[in-house]
Parts: C-alpha cells; sequence; structure tokens
C-alpha cells in the first residue's frame, strides 16, 4: 500500500494485515472483497467453500452508507478526483460539510474521506468493474440525484472490449437518477453525445470549453472566465492547465445546482490547492520545478504536459513517463501515446516491456530507460531544463527521490 490510502488507515488506527492468509477471515462475520482479488486465490476459494458472507465495496458502501444520502457522483475517465475535490472544497467552504470519498489526496486542509451528518454524499464514481462476482462498473450501485460526467474515452481494456461497452455503462448509471436529478456534462465530448442518444430522464446541464454555447462556458481572454447567463466571471488563478479550469467550471455547475452562489464558489475556489499527483508542484531544486501527475491515459498526459507549457511558456519541460495501466500494456493505445509526449521538449520513459521500447525507441525526443537509476545518470549529462514532469498510475517516490537527491 501506499499513500494515500496508507496514511489514512494509519490515522485511524485500522490494523492490517499484510498478505492473505486464511487463518485471518476464519471468524469474521463479513468479508469485503475489493475487485483486485480473483479467482484462484485462496482466500477467495476457501469463502466460497465455506458459504462465508462476502459483499463488495461499493454494494456494502451503498447498503450502510449511500441509501441514506444524496449522492453527488463524479465520473469520467479523467478529471474525477480534481473536480470531486473541488467540489467538496466548495462545500465545505460554504458551509455545508459533506459527507465524501475523494480516490487521492486532497492537499490543504481537509482529507480523503468523511463521514457527516450532511444529507450530502460526494463520491468519485469509477467505471472499472465492481468484484470478481459482479463485473459492472462500480457507480452503479451508488445511485445518485446528481451525476457529474467530466468525459467518456476507451480505457480499461482489461475490462471493456470496446468504446460501445463503456458507454453501454453509463448509460446504466443515468437510468437510476431519478427524474427530479441532474446530469451535468461535458458537451464538446463526442462519447457522451452518443450516450445521450441512448435516453436520459432527468435535467441536463452542459459544459462548454469550445464554443460557449452550454450552460457554463469556459472562456479565456487575458486570463480564464467562466460565462454564464451572459455574464462573466473572473476564475481564480491558482489553477494550472486548460483542463482543471473545466473541471473547476463543471464543480460549479454542480455546487450551483445546491443553490450555492457563483461568486462565493470563485471565491471558494482561489484558496483550492490542488490534490497530490495532479498536476502538482513537489518541489524546486536549483531553479527547477518538478511537478508530479497521475496522468496514464494518452488524451490526460497531452492535457498534462499541455498545461506546464501553456503556463510556464518557453520554459524546457523534461517528461519522465512510467506506463503502468493494464491498457497500456494491452497496447490499445500506441497510436495515440507518441503524439501525446509531443509537447514535452524531451520525454524519458522508464519501462522493460519490449513492444513499447520498440514503439518508442525511434523518436528523437525520446529516451527509453529500464531503472529509476537511469534518470539520474540522464539528468547529470542533460541539466538544461526549467521544469521536471513525472506521469504515472504507479507509486512515484523513488522517482522523485533519484530526481531530488540522485
Amino acid at each position: 500500500m501506499y499513500d494515500p490510502i496508507k496514511s489514512i488507515l494509519e490515522k485511524e488506527n485500522i490494523s492490517v494485515i499484510k498478505g492473505h492468509k486464511i487463518k485471518d477471515i476464519k471468524d469474521k462475520d463479513l468479508i469485503i472483497i475489493g475487485n483486485v482479488m480473483s479467482r484462484g486465490n485462496p482466500i477467495i476459494e476457501y469463502i466460497l467453500k465455506n458459504n462465508i458472507n462476502y459483499i463488495s465495496g461499493p454494494q456494502w458502501l451503498y447498503d450502510n452508507i449511500l441509501k441514506h444520502k444524496k449522492v453527488i457522483a463524479v465520473s469520467g475517465t479523467h478529471g474525477k478526483t480534481t473536480t470531486t475535490a473541488m467540489i467538496v472544497h466548495i462545500m465545505k467552504k460554504n458551509k455545508m460539510n459533506p459527507s465524501y470519498l475523494i480516490g487521492g489526496s486532497p492537499k490543504g486542509n481537509f482529507k480523503s474521506v468523511s463521514l457527516t451528518s450532511s444529507k450530502y454524499f460526494v463520491i468519485e464514481a469509477d467505471e472499472y468493474d465492481t468484484a470478481f462476482f459482479d463485473k459492472r462498473s462500480k457507480f452503479i450501485h451508488y445511485n445518485p440525484f446528481l451525476a457529474v460526467i467530466n468525459n467518456i474515452e476507451y480505457d480499461h481494456a482489461d475490462i471493456f472490449e470496446n468504446i460501445d461497452e463503456i458507454i453501454k455503462s453509463f448509460s446504466h448509471m443515468i437510468r437510476l437518477i431519478p427524474s427530479d436529478g441532474t446530469i451535468i456534462i461535458n458537451k464538446n465530448d463526442h462519447n457522451i453525445k452518443k450516450l445521450l442518444q441512448k435516453g436520459y430522464w432527468s435535467k441536463l446541464i452542459t459544459v462548454d470549453s469550445k464554443k460557449s454555447s452550454g450552460d457554463f462556458n469556459l472562456i479565456k481572454k487575458k486570463q480564464y472566465m467562466l460565462k454564464f447567463n451572459n455574464k462573466n466571471f473572473l476564475l481564480p488563478v491558482n489553477i494550472i492547465g486548460k483542463h482543471n479550469y473545466i473541471n473547476a467550471i463543471t464543480a460549479i455547475a454542480a455546487c450551483r445546482e445546491l443553490k450555492v452562489p457563483i461568486n462565493t464558489q470563485i471565491k471558494a475556489l482561489s484558496s483550492f490547492k490542488g490534490v497530490s499527483k495532479r498536476t502538482d508542484l513537489v518541489c524546486e531544486i536549483d531553479g527547477i520545478k518538478v511537478f508530479d501527475d497521475f496522468a496514464h491515459h494518452p488524451t490526460a498526459i497531452k492535457s498534462s504536459i499541455n498545461s506546464i507549457k501553456d503556463t510556464f511558456t518557453g520554459k524546457r519541460l523534461l517528461t519522465i513517463f512510467v506506463p503502468g495501466s493494464n491498457s497500456m500494456r494491452l497496447g490499445v493505445h500506441n497510436d495515440q501515446l507518441v503524439p501525446s509526449l509531443k509537447k514535452s521538449d524531451r520525454a524519458l520513459v522508464l519501462t522493460r516491456f519490449k513492444p513499447l521500447k520498440r514503439l518508442m525507441g525511434n523518436n528523437i525526443k525520446i529516451n527509453v530507460i529500464e531503472t529509476e537509476a537511469q534518470i539520474r545518470e540522464y539528468l547529470d549529462k542533460e541539466n538544461n531544463f526549467d521544469i521536471v514532469l513525472v506521469l504515472s498510475n504507479r507509486n512515484t517516490e523513488n522517482i522523485l527521490r533519484y530526481i531530488k537527491n540522485g
């Protein structure tokens, strides 16, 4: 385990048993089984043979907590964590004190998870599968009254055969939203357009970052602004990158449904410190800024790089990318991967996976390495960078240590 969950469990004094041992579950009344556990694991086989009560995490969460709350579910391929954290931050700053569950570690003065007496529960809603015995998306269990859909792209190739299967899963979630509920969508996403063709029965609110034809529109003059009801609202400058400004106006759209005035929301966002591993400035070494980001899908990689290049105009960027997702290993992103790194001045790709090494080996801007120690070797030779951006969905502590200390 690594953070944020490692620190959360330690802080709450929850004991953790490492490894899977049958003796540790023999006297338990109920086992919550995570979706990484599969048939063939000795513990799973023992549970099934001995008829021990078990349940999935999402189902337990709904049965015991969510069914008593008004659920705000934030979904989509990209931006879930940041948008969820922004909604929670705005609500907390406006004394609404919601319950929430964020799949990351917000910076500043609030935790990743909280259970309160509020009627609202804000949750990051993932389309990944629920458990080995329930292959539906996790968000099917959340029954939201307000659902945010940031975007839909092909990912999780180990679960979904194609984009149509993913769209179908989102359609199943939409079918659970009541007629007096709300769906907030990215109007510019063509797969969301396909999704809506399958039907929706709730109020629809649109977010537009291209043509100002939505209910909430992101525009840029000297800086980013929100256009709403023919009024322009200046957005705070503490947010990095266009994709995060889209997340911000999506959060504003959600909180306006909860009757929070736009001006007070913008004031709240001015103190939003971001989320760890989401365009996260982790340190500065001899004038070189080092950012850490969770990006692992080509669209997210491109957005993260573009946001750095647009924010720090004229600065030289080295991107260090560590492929880690099942989709990446299965090769479904091969056509998009090299182009997604294009705007970075140079890139280091840390992988021992031969197909990826072959894919990137002929690009003059990309160096493929096999060990974290080689990062330091590269930086000792090439030190003419102003910014280093680390991209991975894995633990990057060792990589950051090599950058900082050698």
